[in-house]
C-alpha cells in the first residue's frame, strides 16, 4: 500500500468542499472519519486517486432541536449521538445501536453520514433511522435536496446521493414518550462484528398491550435494510400475546429476503430474525423492554 499516490484535498468550509466536488465529482472519494475507506485503501480496492477530506467542516457539527425533529449534522460521531442528552430522551433507539458500532476508536471517528454513505445493507445505525423516519439531506454547489432514508438506497454500496453531492445532514423524528423500543443483532462473536442480522423496533401499545402501532425495521437480511411491511399490518390492533409474539416472528423470518454468504446461511438468517423478533417483543409483552422517557429542551 502506497499512501504517496493519493492526493488529499482538505477543504476549510462546505463551499470550498461543495466546489471541490463539482469540479472532481466522478474522480474524487470522500472521507471523514475514514473507518471504511482506509480498509478500502489498505485492500486497494478504490480506484479513485483523490481524497476529498471532510473533516475540517466543523459547520456540520451539530445536533439542534426544531419542533418534533432532531437535526444531526454529517459529521457527528456516533460516541457524540451517545452523549448527547436530545438523543438518548428523544431517540434512544439510535443511542442503542451506535455503542454497538465497533470498539470505542471506531465509536470515535466513525459518523452516522458516512454509515449512510457506505450503504451496507448490514450498517447497524441504518435500521434505527428507518424506525425513526430519518431523512437525508444531499447538498451539491448548486442545490439541495432532502430524501427520505427508505427511498435513499439502491442497492448495496448504491444510494441516490448523485457523485457531486455532500450528505450535509440527518432529520430523525422524536419518539413519542412511552413507547416501547428495542435494537437487536446478532454477528458472528459478541463485539465489534458486522451483523448478521439486525432489528429495530418502536411499538405503541395501549394499557391493556393492545398493539396501536409498530415499525420493524431490519439489516442485512436484504440487498437494503427493510421495513417488514407485512408484519407490521399483522400486528396493528391486536392483542400482544405470546401467540402474536410467535406470529409475527414468524411473518417476519418469512418476509425477507436474505442470501448465504462467508457469515452465515439464508436459512440461518431467517432463524435469527425469527429468534431476535420474538425475544423483542417478548420484552415489550413482558414489561421489561426499554421505554423512551421524554424530551429535553436544548442543543448538544
Amino acid at each position: 500500500m502506497n499512501y504517496s499516490q493519493y492526493v488529499v484535498h482538505s477543504p476549510q468550509n462546505l463551499n470550498e468542499a461543495l466546489g471541490i466536488l463539482k469540479e472532481k465529482a466522478s474522480e474524487i472519494r470522500l472521507i471523514s472519519g475514514g473507518t471504511d475507506v482506509m480498509v478500502l485503501i489498505k485492500d486497494n480496492i478504490i480506484k479513485e486517486k483523490e481524497l476529498l477530506n471532510l473533516s475540517f467542516l466543523n459547520e456540520l457539527r451539530y445536533i439542534h432541536e426544531e419542533g418534533n425533529t432532531i437535526k444531526i449534522g454529517a459529521l457527528i460521531t456516533y460516541k457524540e449521538l451517545e452523549k448527547s442528552k436530545v438523543v438518548n430522551l428523544n431517540a434512544p433507539i439510535l443511542v442503542d445501536a451506535s455503542k454497538t458500532i465497533g470498539a470505542a476508536q471506531i465509536q470515535n471517528l466513525g459518523t452516522l453520514a458516512g454509515n449512510l454513505g457506505n450503504a451496507s445493507p448490514a450498517g447497524d445505525s441504518i435500521p434505527p433511522l428507518y424506525v425513526l423516519n430519518a431523512s437525508v439531506k444531499l447538498q451539491s454547489a448548486d442545490s439541495e435536496r432532502v430524501v427520505p432514508v427508505s427511498e435513499f438506497f439502491l442497492g448495496p454500496r448504491k444510494t441516490k446521493r448523485a457523485p457531486n453531492e455532500l450528505i450535509t445532514e440527518i432529520a430523525i423524528e422524536k419518539t413519542k414518550p412511552g413507547l416501547y423500543y428495542f435494537f437487536k443483532k446478532l454477528g458472528l462473536r459478541e463485539a465489534n462484528a458486522i451483523s448478521l442480522v439486525s432489528v429495530a423496533c418502536i411499538a405503541d401499545l395501549d394499557q391493556y398491550k393492545k398493539v396501536n402501532s409498530i415499525k420493524l425495521a431490519l439489516g442485512a437480511v436484504a440487498p437494503t435494510v427493510m421495513f417488514a411491511v407485512k408484519s407490521e399490518k399483522l400486528a396493528t390492533d391486536k392483542q400482544l400475546d405470546l401467540n402474536l409474539v410467535d406470529e409475527i416472528a414468524r411473518s417476519v423470518s418469512e418476509e425477507i429476503s436474505p442470501i448465504t454468504d462467508i457469515r452465515g446461511s439464508a436459512e440461518y438468517r431467517r432463524r435469527a430474525a425469527y429468534g431476535l423478533v420474538y425475544e423483542g417483543l417478548y420484552e415489550v409483552l413482558m414489561g421489561t423492554a426499554k421505554r423512551v422517557s421524554g424530551s429535553f429542551e436544548g442543543v448538544y
